[in-house]
């Protein structure tokens, strides 16, 4: 067995700022060691899974395999505040913390919204809103991050006007949003970690509640009246659990979009020579998109708790223990994937992991494959150059983790 600090890596937030050393880990660990034991220092301990096949039977097995109650691996002192103030480890209780008939029930009340048939209806507003930011990319007069000023409030207006919050909270969520995903970012000598989360949730809490009373008051034809309105087994939903699910939309809902738009253009930027195939087959544009997102894989890990002794690979698995599910290493297992250290635009059917499996698959992923395709099909024509204008950075998150800056240099044609 692989020494158990040297992989702790894995869980620790700080690290993916550096994702080459992450994917450098994992590549070893899938290769070595596919089912390893790791004991961070300030997380309780957990089975990294890195194989393709082991993710996917995990999550085709909810029976055996618990999203309930560690679904991800957050810090062991947070997990005991959370479960003092809001009963729930997680300090949320979203459709991706939850199991059972319950979990269903409550995925079915939005589930129609982002079905392919409605996410066609869309198209046109998308594109509208797409034009939009490529329109802000013009007035920058040819710099801009892309990351910053681009891709962080695209996928966040689309999804926060089906929600129904106005434009003038966009920056309050987008905050919230970071602040939830990677709290270290945002920990000064006054607020540690902890503390940042802990204010967030709360802050998040008291929005989101202030939104349900009002659609419950003044309901209009959004996410957020459905959402509010709804009612399971002939009554309303929970406090705790109605602000869990607004948290989940308003921040899931453009966050990983906006990492695999920021992340797909700076693939196509170090492979010119994908940039090139995509304009000149522009029908390549939906399989380009979702091949971004594999190529991304913005949501690193969710864990999962084991309900009976079983094993993984040989391994054994206790009852009670953690498996954390490594997604971007699934998506460059070459025994599942062709090829799966190339970026490639003309990828066909690609079966990868990067919106989950099974009943935990996301919600938004037609949405989300949508806006990208969309994005790039508007963007990639009008440019006459296009180049990167210093380093990129990346968010420090082992949760969902992307690209914080993207400098670039670029021409619109004439």
């Amino acid at each position: 067995m692989s020494s158990s600090k040297a992989n702790t890596i894995l869980s620790e937030p700080l690290g993916y700022a550096n994702p080459e050393a992450i994917r450098s880990k994992l590549d070893e660990l899938r290769t070595t060691e596919p089912v390893c034991w790791v004991e961070p220092e300030d997380i309780r301990p957990y089975w990294a899974i890195t194989r393709y096949d082991d993710i996917r039977y995990i999550e085709s097995h909810p029976e055996l395999f618990s999203a309930e109650p560690r679904a991800v691996l957050i810090l062991e002192a947070l997990e005991k505040e959370n479960q003092e103030r809001f009963g729930e480890i997680m300090g949320v209780k979203t459709l991706v913390h939850m199991e059972g008939e319950r979990h269903m029930a409550l995925r079915k009340i939005t589930r129609d919204w982002f079905m392919p048939t409605n996410i066609a209806k869309l198209r046109g507003h998308v594109a509208e809103l797409a034009e939009g930011f490529i329109q802000r990319m013009r007035d920058k007069g040819g710099e801009c991050d892309f990351a910053a000023d681009i891709a962080f409030w695209y996928p966040l207006r689309v999804v926060l006007q089906l929600i129904g919050i106005p434009e003038q909270d966009e920056a309050q969520i987008l905050r919230l949003t970071q602040q939830l995903f990677a709290p270290e970012s945002f920990a000064t000598d006054d607020k540690d970690t902890m503390t940042v989360f802990l204010e967030t949730v709360t802050e998040m809490g008291g929005y989101f509640s202030a939104l349900a009373a009002d659609r419950r008051q003044n309901p209009g034809d959004d996410i957020a009246s459905i959402l509010s309105n709804a009612k399971l087994d002939g009554e309303l939903i929970d406090d705790f659990t109605l602000t869990s699910y607004f948290v989940l939309l308003a921040t899931a809902g453009h966050d990983t979009t906006s990492a695999s738009l920021a992340g797909g253009l700076q693939a196509l930027l170090t492979h010119p020579e994908q940039h090139q195939k995509l304009l000149a087959e522009p029908a390549l544009m939906p399989q380009a998109a979702d091949e971004m997102i594999r190529w991304v894989t913005p949501v690193k890990h969710f864990a999962r708790t084991v309900l009976a002794d079983t094993e993984i690979r040989g391994v054994p698995i206790k009852k009670g223990d953690t498996v954390a599910m490594f997604f971007e290493s699934g998506n460059r297992d070459a025994e599942a994937i062709e090829r799966p250290l190339e970026f490639d635009v003309t990828r066909k059917a690609s079966k990868h992991i990067a919106f989950g499996y099974g009943r935990h698959n996301c919600l938004g992923m037609h949405l989300a494959r949508m806006e990208v395709e969309t994005f790039m099909r508007l963007l990639l024509p009008q440019l006459e150059s296009i180049e990167l204008n210093g380093e990129p950075s990346f968010i420090p998150s082992h949760f969902v983790s992307g690209l914080s800056s993207l400098p670039i240099k670029y021409r619109f044609k004439a």
